[in-house]
This record gives structure tokens, C-alpha cells and sequence, in this order.
């Protein structure tokens, strides 16, 4: 291999390895949401890695903040929650006391619902494996209200968090991530105010795939009802 074609190829590899993008698969907002944006929100990022948890949940809620709204993480307010523990009737019972004592009316809820890999091979004979972009069958989720979501067990993270430093290689790495959005104003069945599902492509460092994802959620629920996507 001549030397011009060697440098090519190695620009290639390295660009599809360095470049980290949001897709928003699926998002959907209810018609009652006008109202959320004045809620004292509690920004829950489940899963049972602190590091993970703490990152998340601080730049969801960095990038509400900036767009105006009420937010505050859950690892600050409630350091010892635990979101990704399976939980009990009392245990249920628990926390909607606890949330509601402490002045708590909205919850954005976020998970990593899976883990894709892709490679690529460049020259002759090249393949690139297949990649899903997301959940687009997803439970619906409409009727039910905050905290019966938050005890079913399809809403609990895939506990996939290892977030290496980009490498020189062909490997792309996707984290398909689901938020909900649930007004506790509401009455149950019309608690959840809008839902999100996104992919976020070969983010490089941990902090990488949550400020995209993070403000990628701040802009989806900053925007009109015009402007949001129905199901």
C-alpha cells in the first residue's frame, strides 16, 4: 500500500471513530405539558453506577436549567436512592412520601435501554454489521403514572455503562437511551407528559454521551407542541 493511500485510510478510520452524534429514534409529548416547565423537577438517572448516575444526571439537569426550568439531580437531593434497585410496594410507598414531602411535583426519568456495536472494514470485501437505531416498538407507556412505571421491570437500566476513550479502530459503539417525562400534578392515568427515545453514536468519554444526550433532552422538551414529534 502506497503511502498517500495509507494516510487516507487511516483519516477514515480515525474520523468514523471520533465523531459522537444524537438521534432522536421516537418522541412523543402529551397536550397538557404547558404547565411542566413551572414544576419543581427531580432529574433521575437510573442505574446502579454512582459515576455514571452522577454525570447523567448532572448535565440533564444542567441543560434544563439553562432552559429555564426547575431542576435539581437526584444524587444531590437523594444521594443514597438507589434507582436501579427493584422495588417493592413499600418500598414505592417510600419514595412517593419522600418526593412529595420534599416539594417534588415533576420527574424526568432516564435509562440505557441497550448497547450496539458496529465495525467496518475498508478495501475490498467490506461489511459493515447491521445497527438498530433504537426502540421503535416500545411499551407504551401512556396510562401509566409515575411511580407504577417506575416499579415495572422494563424500566430499569441494561446496566451497560463502560465508556472507554476512542480508540483508532472500526468499532462504533451506539447507547440507545430512553427518557420520560411525568407531571405528579396529573392524575395517574395522564402523569406521563412526554417520552424520548434517542441513540447516542460513539461517544468518546463518558462525560461525551451525557452532555449530547442531556441537551439533546433539554431541547425536545423546550420545544412547541408544534415543533415535537408524535407517535
Amino acid at each position: 500500500m502506497n503511502t498517500l493511500k495509507f494516510v487516507f485510510l487511516l483519516f477514515v478510520v480515525m474520523a468514523f471513530n471520533s465523531c459522537s452524534s444524537v438521534k432522536v429514534v421516537d418522541a412523543w409529548k402529551s397536550t397538557n405539558i404547558e404547565g411542566f416547565k413551572d414544576n419543581s423537577i427531580l432529574v433521575v438517572a437510573r442505574t446502579a453506577n454512582q459515576e455514571v448516575r452522577k454525570a447523567f444526571e448532572r448535565k440533564i439537569t444542567d441543560k434544563l436549567l439553562e432552559r429555564g426550568f426547575n431542576a435539581v439531580p437526584s444524587y444531590v437531593k437523594f444521594p443514597s436512592l438507589r434507582p436501579n434497585v427493584k422495588l417493592t410496594e413499600e418500598r414505592k410507598e417510600e419514595i412517593k412520601n419522600l418526593l412529595q414531602s420534599e416539594g417534588f411535583n415533576g420527574v424526568v426519568l432516564s435509562v440505557l435501554k441497550d448497547y450496539q456495536e458496529r465495525t467496518r472494514t475498508i478495501g475490498e470485501g467490506a461489511h459493515e454489521a447491521g445497527v438498530n437505531y433504537g426502540y421503535t416498538d416500545w411499551p407504551t407507556y401512556v396510562g401509566y403514572g409515575f411511580y407504577t412505571y417506575y416499579a415495572h421491570p422494563l424500566s430499569y437500566s441494561t446496566e451497560y455503562v463502560e465508556v472507554a476513550a476512542a480508540e483508532v479502530t472500526l468499532t462504533s459503539k451506539l447507547y440507545v437511551l430512553e427518557t420520560v417525562v411525568y407531571d405528579l400534578e396529573q392524575p395517574e392515568k395522564k402523569q406521563l407528559v412526554a417520552l424520548i427515545n434517542a441513540a447516542v453514536e460513539n461517544p468518546a468519554t463518558m462525560k461525551e454521551l451525557a452532555d449530547n444526550y442531556g441537551d439533546a433532552i433539554a431541547k425536545r422538551l423546550k420545544k412547541t407542541k408544534a415543533e415535537s414529534a408524535t407517535r
